[in-house]
């Protein structure tokens, strides 16, 4: 009992609302009105409806089978739903070790607070890596800290320098044949597998996950790492990123999002994952390694324009580039991976979706534009992750309340992305809303369009988004031009691990057309 007693000592008082002053303040939209009204009357962040949280242990007790309402294995979309029914369109939300969030369901209030947060934007990202980073292992980071963990100037300064190399369209030119190479290997493996369903399935993940971190290395490194080899062991370093890109998640899920005391001394699933962050950066600094050594050794020069992504940040800062290299192995495989699955489990749901889809691959015209649609609507569907988040920089207003600095604000658009408030059979899978004229009913526009944003919003976006969307594209592109896929046990289920993830086992069945 003393123990507790002391740790919650050492846990900062709760925020303590002003009620008299509120510097800075932003509304939204919906509480445009209260420009007039005194301050007195504004009601205060802890009156904002949601779960009732214990010190340290946050709502723990909500969690908990027999005991709380919620019990422990729902995804955050199925909480989102609950929250939604229960408290309405504004939820606070506090979550063990992390800040207290709040979660707005209204896009016009997550949309006005999100594009005033957006001049410099705080995303805290994950704290045991933000830890690993700017503590445990501060000198070999030395202030640099990638997009995952920087903040405020240090992420301005980082996403400065990489921007004008990512963001330029003849990036999609350069890596389009080598992309395209891989995807072919790729559905090689999958032609050899045809007569073995059980094996494709039992497969199915880590062949995916190996193909995507094979194309993501290529796009960040310029060269081929070997991950699309059949005997691939355990010990290969291509085979480690990927044991390291899994535990990644499992860990910080673990240490974040679920009760844990790793703030206060070691508990044994945090020095696993220290030590994963460790063998994820020594191994990404031996492929990275390996790449500037194939620069350097390269006996003529090349074009700017087709010099790898590694190369160019070479030139701007080095430590630059091998944290982006290394964010890239990292950050890069499983959600590419997911992505890939749901378009492919959509396909096999909707036949006649997929029989249009191959009818453009098949067309002679280079047209995409019913590939897009089919990638748009599975990751309105299926989302890599469930929601967009800002940390308050200011106090802003909505809906009656007062939100200070240091809350983090959730956008549930998983959720909001499966209403019929905006999308008609919004669990449909009709990539047609995507390309219809204004006039129909379907066009996604007559939505708002804060409510679908599977790639984040505004400078915090993604940065790979281009990149992610030209590997889904060839590889789907090769695989339903040549194959047929269909899907032949029950509906597809997700389970929450920081980003989602689908659960297992599949059910995919492949036939060559």
């Amino acid at each position: 009992m003393m123990f507790l007693r002391k740790i919650i000592e050492l846990v900062p008082r709760p925020y303590l609302v002003n009620r008299c002053v509120f510097p800075n303040i932003t509304r939204s939209k919906h509480t445009h009105h209260l420009k007039n009204v005194q301050p007195e009357s504004v009601k205060p962040f802890d009156a904002i409806p949601g779960l009732t949280p214990l010190p340290v242990l946050g709502p723990i007790q909500h969690f908990i089978s027999m005991i709380g309402f919620l019990g422990p294995e729902k995804t955050f979309y199925d909480l989102c739903k609950v929250f939604y029914e229960k408290y309405g369109s504004i939820v606070k939300l506090s979550i063990f070790a992390r800040a207290d969030m709040v979660i707005l369901y209204e896009p016009e209030d997550f949309d006005q607070i999100f594009r005033a947060e957006d001049i410099c934007p705080s995303r805290p990202g994950f704290q045991t890596l933000i830890y690993y980073r700017t503590e445990l292992k501060k000198t070999t980071f030395d202030g640099v800290y990638g997009l995952t963990t920087a903040e405020g100037a240090q992420w301005r300064d980082f996403r400065t320098k990489v921007n004008p190399i990512f963001l330029k369209p003849k990036l999609v030119k350069l890596y389009t044949p080598a992309l395209s190479e891989i995807a072919d290997e790729m559905l090689l493996k999958f032609k050899k597998q045809l007569d073995n369903e059980e094996n494709i399935n039992k497969n199915f993940e880590e062949e995916l996950t190996k193909w995507s971190l094979e194309s993501v290395a290529y796009v960040g490194l310029g060269c081929r790492i070997g991950c699309l080899k059949d005997d691939l062991k355990e010990d290969d370093p291509a085979k480690i990123l990927i044991t390291c890109a899994n535990d990644f998640l499992k860990y910080t899920w673990a240490l974040e999002f679920r009760p844990s005391l790793w703030k206060y001394f070691s508990t044994p699933t945090f020095k696993k994952a220290m030590r994963t962050f460790d063998r994820q950066w020594e191994t990404s600094e031996f492929f990275i390694k390996g790449a500037k050594r194939q620069i350097s050794e390269r006996s003529h020069d090349i074009p700017e324009e087709d010099k790898s992504i590694i190369e160019k940040l070479l030139a701007v800062d080095e430590k630059v580039a091998v944290m982006m290299a290394s964010e890239m192995l990292l950050a890069g495989i499983d959600t590419v991976a997911f992505s890939v699955t749901s378009v492919l489990y959509n396909l096999a749901m909707n036949p006649e979706v997929q029989d249009k889809l191959r009818e453009e691959i098949h067309s002679e015209k280079a047209s995409k534009r019913y590939l897009k649609a089919c990638i748009k609507e599975a990751l309105r569907i299926y989302p890599v992750v469930s929601t967009n988040l800002r940390r308050t920089t200011k106090d802003h207003i909505v809906r009656g309340y007062h939100i200070p600095a240091g809350i983090d604000i959730l956008s549930p658009n998983e959720f909001l992305s499966k209403m019929e408030k905006y999308y008609p059979e919004p669990t449909q899978f009709i990539p047609e809303r995507w390309i219809v004229e204004k006039s129909n009913p379907l066009y996604h526009g007559n939505s708002h369009p804060m409510v679908t944003q599977p790639f984040g919003f505004g400078v915090r976006s993604c940065i790979g988004r281009r990149i992610a969307e030209l590997e889904i594209e060839i590889l789907i592109q090769k695989l339903i031009g040549e194959l047929k896929v269909t899907w032949t046990g029950p509906p597809i289920e997700t389970e929450t691990k920081v980003l989602n993830a689908f659960k297992k086992p599949y059910h995919f069945k492949f036939e060559q057309l």
